[in-house]
């Protein structure tokens, strides 16, 4: 079988070979939902590279090597080991004049143990126009967020995450210097050692264009008792404070410091708008958040530029809140909690990432900022809006006090919120890729219309 899509990007065929070569790439080109993951770091790729994947629900071994490249025009991967008895893509970037350019990719395959193996041919089809078209919508998405004018170096702690994963890969595929803070040996030559407890200066961070700080221990990774808040509370607040203080003692400071903080700022406010200017909320999330943005302060003192990003649920199937809904509304229905009317903000990975680099390149980036899209939702909504993207899912309800005791201390952390906007990003100009939560969920899912499309095609060919 063979297999052809087509799109029209943004830049020059030389532009879109370099991105697709560069740290970073294939991890942005991997949808979330298949069951692929690659052995070894994303390093970008070279003429001869053999690439070793996991693929299929069993994650089987599957073994490519990159050849055939030219200059600004094109390479290909071949199957050496794995489970097709054939396989060949050949990735083509044409001139298309105007400043846009052709991304072709072409594959030529041929399924295993045939031709008994042509019953899955139809799913197969689906699943491959699928991924492709994931692959071509992010790479025009990617490469035209906001990005900071010259290549430069930039640090982010909480690079192991799912939000920090993504920003490594897309700063990497723009052609900047990325230095990861990682808490265990270092092992690679990107890698600096960071202990929360220590505040002396690190020597490789010395004139840093930008500094990007995304540890924190999660909220939701154990019982919200006494101990884990503590635990929540300390990787928050007090390591952010040690960090600004061994980057202040540095003789050249980061020109800029981005600080995740939470929409939790606001704590539990389940009527009205939370815009920059209403105050923080009283409960135990609320004012941890309040530390934590006010432990990145020593970096004004320096000269640094300090942006807080107080950040809303990301949606999407990396992590977090989208994947145990997903999964759900694949074997059944949507779930409702009680009433469904549970304030529940969210935004985009795309729209996340891209207000990161907004405040890395725009000087008028700075204090702290709604990092949420700009029609806030209820919980009931959001899960009901899953099963519409789905297929049209029906939506059962589960009480309230079941759930309460199901997740015990947790529970509020699911139930309670506010309705927050992103004022200051707006008046800023910045324009939302996903601002409403459909968009977002078809991306996020790959349930796609074409009438979003980039002017691309999809053809296959017997033979």
């Amino acid at each position: 079988m063979r297999f052809r899509a087509r799109s029209r990007q943004p830049g020059s065929a030389q532009q879109l070979y370099d991105w697709h070569l560069r740290p970073g790439a294939l991890s942005l080109l991997t949808p979330p939902w298949e069951f692929m993951r690659s052995r070894g770091r994303d390093e970008g790729i070279r003429d001869g590279d053999l690439r070793h994947l996991q693929v299929t629900p069993l994650y089987l071994s599957w073994w490519a090597r990159h050849s055939h490249f030219q200059e600004g025009r094109g390479f290909q991967d071949s199957q050496e080991r794995g489970p097709l008895r054939r396989w060949a893509h050949e990735h083509s970037f044409l001139e298309a004049g105007a400043g846009e350019s052709w991304l072709v990719d072409e594959i030529d395959f041929e399924l295993p143990l045939a031709p008994a193996s042509h019953v899955v041919a139809p799913l197969l089809r689906r699943q491959m126009a699928t991924m492709f078209r994931f692959r071509h919508l992010v790479t025009r998405l990617w490469r035209t967020l906001p990005q900071p004018a010259q290549p430069g170096r930039y640090a982010i702690s909480g690079a192991s995450g799912v939000l920090g994963q993504a920003l490594v890969a897309v700063l990497g595929t723009a052609g900047h210097e990325v230095i990861r803070l990682v808490r265990r040996p270092v092992t690679a030559a990107d890698e600096v050692f960071w202990d929360p407890q220590n505040d002396r200066p690190e020597q490789r961070l010395e004139g840093l264009d930008g500094f990007i700080h995304l540890a924190g221990k999660g909220v939701l990774d154990g019982n919200y008792g006494p101990a884990h808040q503590a635990e929540i509370d300390s990787s928050r607040a007090q390591a952010t404070a040690s960090l600004c203080r061994s980057l202040a003692a540095l003789q050249r400071p980061p020109a800029v410091f981005v600080s995740a903080s939470g929409i939790g700022y606001y704590g539990h406010r389940p009527e009205g708008i939370c815009s920059e200017e209403v105050g923080p909320g009283e409960d135990f999330l609320a004012q941890v958040c309040v530390r934590w943005e006010a432990a990145s302060l020593p970096m004004e003192a320096v000269g640094s530029r300090r942006v807080c990003l107080r950040i809303a649920p990301v949606l999407t199937l990396r992590g977090g809140a989208l994947p145990p809904l997903y999964w759900s509304c694949l074997a059944g229905p949507s779930w409702r909690i009680g009433d469904g009317k549970q304030p529940f903000n969210w935004i985009s990975l795309e729209d996340t990432l891209g207000m990161v680099l907004a405040a890395l390149a725009q000087p008028q980036w700075s204090g702290s900022i709604n990092c949420c899209a700009p029609q806030p939702t209820t919980l009931g909504a959001c899960a009901r809006e899953v099963g519409s993207v789905l297929g049209g899912r029906p939506q059962m309800v589960v009480p309230e006090a079941w759930f309460r005791l199901a997740l015990g201390r947790r529970a509020p952390l699911l139930l309670q919120g506010c309705f927050g906007v992103p004022g200051r990003a707006l008046d800023l100009g910045y324009r939302f890729v996903y601002p409403d939560l459909s968009g977002c969920l078809r991306q996020a899912l790959g349930c796609y219309r074409d009438e979003c499309a980039p002017d691309w095609s999809f053809e296959w060919f017997s033979g």
